[in-house]
C-alpha cells in the first residue's frame, strides 16, 4: 500500500509540473512522503534525467517495521510521456531482509512493477501489476514465480456495508517453500509446501487509496469465485464470500472443496477457517458434515457441484458464530 501511495504521489507531482522542471518537483514530492513516514527512508531522492523517460532515482530505499525490514540498493520510479498515468518501478534483482536481527539476501529475477491511476476516481489506483520469478533466499529457492494484478472495480449493490472501494484481484504464486516463509517469521502454520495459490480475488476495503489519505485502508471483505490452493500433493479449492460484521467479526460462508478429507481440514485449520479445536469434530462427522447445506440467503458467488470423488464442507459465520453442519462450535473470525 505504500508503493502505491508514493507511486500515487509521483504521478500526481508529475502531472501538476505540466513536465516543465516535472522530475525535481516529483522528486521533492517522494522525498516528503518519505520523510512523513517513519517506516520508509532512503539516502538520496534525486531526478532521473533520463531523457525517455521522466521519473525519480531513490538510493538505498528500505521499508521497515518491528516485525520485518527489506532494505534495496536502488530504486527507479518513471513515467513514460506515452502513458502519463501509469508509473513503473525499475527493481535491482535481489534485497536485504531483516528479521528477528537477522540479515537475509532475497533473490529474484525479472521483476516488474507498475501502477496505473484513474482520474475519474479521484486518481486512485486503477491497475496494479507485480511480477517476478525465481525467487530465493540466501541462495536457496524461495518460489518459482509470483504475479500480481488488481484492478480497481465497482462497488456493486451487493458490497459490505463499510465498504468504499472495491479491487479485483489475480494471484499466482509457485512452489513457495514454507521453510523460507518460516524464515521470515510468517509462521505456515500445519500447510506443508511446497504451496501454490492461483485464482480471482475481489477484496473490499473501507476506503480509496490515495496520496492524501492519512491511513491506509483496511480490508472489509472478500470473495472468490475458486481459489486453488496446492500444498506438496495436496489440493485445496475455496469458494465463498467473508466480509466484517457490526462487531468486526467475519460474517458469510465458504465453501471447501477437496478429495483429500483429513488433508483439507489441515489446511482449513492453518488458514484459520477453521478453529483448531473443531478439528477433531469435524474429522469425526466429516461425512455428514459433507452433506450440510449452504445458506443460499448469504450473498457470495455461485458454489459448483461436487466432483466425483471430492468432498465439499460448508464453513458459515453468522451472528457472531462460526456454524459447521448446521451446529454453531465456536466464536468467528475477526476480519
Amino acid at each position: 500500500m505504500r508503493g502505491m501511495v508514493i507511486g500515487t504521489g509521483l504521478v500526481l507531482a508529475l502531472l501538476a509540473g505540466g513536465w516543465l522542471g516535472a522530475e525535481t518537483l516529483a522528486s521533492n514530492r517522494v522525498a516528503a512522503l518519505i520523510a512523513q513516514d517513519p517506516a520508509l527512508q532512503a539516502a538520496s531522492v534525486s531526478p532521473l534525467r533520463d531523457p525517455r523517460r521522466i521519473g525519480v532515482a531513490l538510493s538505498e530505499p528500505s521499508w521497515s517495521d518491528p516485525a520485518l525490514s527489506i532494505s534495496l540498493p536502488w530504486a527507479r520510479l518513471f513515467l513514460s510521456p506515452a502513458s502519463p498515468l501509469t508509473a513503473r518501478l525499475d527493481l535491482p534483482d535481489g534485497a536485504a531482509v531483516t528479521q528477528g536481527g537477522q540479515v537475509m539476501q532475497l533473490g529474484l529475477s525479472a521483476p516488474v512493477a507498475s501502477m496505473a491511476l484513474s482520474p475519474l476516481n479521484g486518481m486512485a489506483p486503477n491497475r496494479l501489476d507485480v511480477q517476478a520469478r525465481d525467487l530465493t533466499l540466501d541462495g536457496q529457492p524461495l518460489a518459482q514465480g509470483l504475479s500480481l494484478q488488481a484492478r480497481l472495480a465497482g462497488l456493486g449493490s451487493d458490497a459490505p456495508r463499510p465498504a468504499r472501494a472495491a479491487y479485483d484481484l489475480d494471484l499466482g504464486l509457485t512452489d513457495l517453500q514454507v521453510g523460507g516463509l518460516a524464515q521470515l517469521g510468517l509462521d505456515p502454520g500445519p500447510i506443508p509446501g511446497p504451496l501454490s495459490v492461483t485464482g480471482p480475488l475481489r477484496i473490499w476495503l473501507d476506503g480509496t487509496p490515495t496520496v492524501t489519505g492519512d491511513a491506509a485502508p483496511q480490508i472489509v471483505g472478500w470473495q472468490t469465485a475458486g481459489l486453488d490452493l496446492r500444498a506438496d500433493t495436496i489440493g485445496l479449492r475455496i469458494v465463498g464470500r467473508l466480509s466484517r460484521d457490526d462487531q468486526g467479526l467475519a460474517e458469510g460462508q465458504v465453501a471447501l472443496y477437496s478429495a483429500d478429507a483429513d488433508a483439507m481440514i489441515g489446511m482449513a485449520t492453518g488458514l484459520g477457517l477453521i478453529p483448531a479445536q473443531a478439528a477433531m469434530l469435524l474429522r469425526a462427522g466429516l461425512s455428514q458434515l459433507s452433506r450440510a447445506e449452504l445458506d443460499d440467503t448469504l450473498p457470495g458467488p455461485d458454489f459448483p457441484a461436487v466432483a466425483e470423488g471430492e468432498l465439499r464442507v460448508a464453513v458459515i459465520m453468522r451472528d457472531g458464530q462460526l456454524i459447521l453442519g448446521g451446529v454453531p462450535i465456536g466464536p468467528a473470525p475477526a476480519i
